[in-house]
């Protein structure tokens, strides 16, 4: 069985991965439990509400008790590592993830592995050259622990000594740390790392992974844009990018989304890590493309389970079944 847990984490990413072989793989990582003002006039409208009866009106929702809108889905955000500690108590994270070095995919690094100790057997890695001085974090919203955490992660040092194997592998490039595991490299290359440098942007170098189970095949592509998107369509091609699940580029966002690719990969079912946002969002976009496009905003941390017989659906926070794929 192949289970993804695509947790709700606000402006940000975090998935887990259960796979068949037992191992555990975590991709990205957020700790950010805030709702900010874009989102919530995106789900006061979603409900049909003002912003000011989506904060302030308490009434009884579905869970029975009495709160207002905004209690409701900020309720719904998850703390990556309570999540981890609930669900894999005790377990090591055998294959730990960045696709990229933004802050929104990194943010709580240091908690999980400084504070909670949790385990790490490999790190992945794009080779990138950027850096941050501790006094860029002065006025922002992320925090320079998380940073020096990775920039020690990056280099196969951890917490108390310990010591992590590093990868920094590139699209086609083979190994028995992961394909083992069904895990194909779509992106980045190091013409796209290299671009990314020279413009400061580094989107584009995102990892996209391909797993396969049971005949079924998601893709997990970071935050990759057009520049990313087109390289793969040259190369694998149209044919190695098909699949039946897609998280969404860029949390859903129109700059991660790119028409010939989703062509290409033609999902069934699109996940986007963040909900609506106004002017940005994808959401039409991916369902001009017959997709069912689910939001974590909206139905908070989701699980997709493959079973070995290739069965497969997506359940919301709540255990329930939102969607069965055919």
């Amino acid at each position: 069985m192949l289970k993804i847990h695509f947790l709700n984490v606000g402006h940000g990413d975090c998935t887990i991965i259960e796979l068949p072989s037992g191992r555990l793989m975590m991709i990205d990582i957020n700790n950010s439990k805030k709702l900010p003002e874009d989102d919530a006039r995106a789900l006061a409208a979603h409900e049909g509400l003002s912003l000011y009866e989506f904060r302030y009106s308490r009434m009884k929702l579905v869970e029975g008790e009495f709160r207002s809108w905004e209690e409701y889905y900020k309720s719904l955000l998850v703390d990556p590592a309570e999540y981890f500690k609930e669900n894999f108590p005790g377990k090591s994270i055998f294959r730990y993830i960045q696709t990229h070095p933004d802050m929104d995919h990194m943010s709580g690094l240091h908690r999980l592995f400084w504070d909670e100790k949790v385990d790490l057997v490999n790190f992945w890695d794009v080779d990138h050259d950027k850096t941050f001085e501790e006094s860029d974090f002065n006025y922002g919203p992320f925090d320079y622990a998380d940073w020096e955490a990775y920039e020690n992660l990056r280099k196969g040092k951890g917490p108390d000594g310990n010591e992590h194997k590093v990868l920094n592998k590139l699209r086609g490039w083979t190994g028995s740390y992961w394909t083992d595991d069904n895990i194909e490299i779509l992106s980045p290359t190091q013409e796209l790392i290299d671009g990314c440098s020279a413009s400061g942007s580094y989107n584009d170098c995102s990892y996209t992974l391909k797993l396969t189970h049971a005949g079924r095949t998601v893709i997990l592509p970071g935050d990759a844009e057009s520049a990313a998107w087109k390289s793969m369509l040259d190369d694998p091609g149209d044919e190695a990018m098909k699949c039946d699940i897609l998280k969404a580029s860029h949390h859903g966002r129109k700059s991660g989304y790119h028409e010939e690719a989703v062509d290409a990969m033609s999902p069934e079912v699109v996940i986007c890590s963040v909900g609506k946002k106004p002017d940005t969002d994808a959401s039409d976009e991916y369902k001009s493309h017959g997709a069912k496009v689910l939001s974590t905003r909206y139905n908070g941390t989701m699980t997709l389970t493959i079973l070995d017989n290739g069965a497969a659906w997506v359940e919301n926070h709540k255990g329930e079944i939102v969607y069965a794929i055919l």
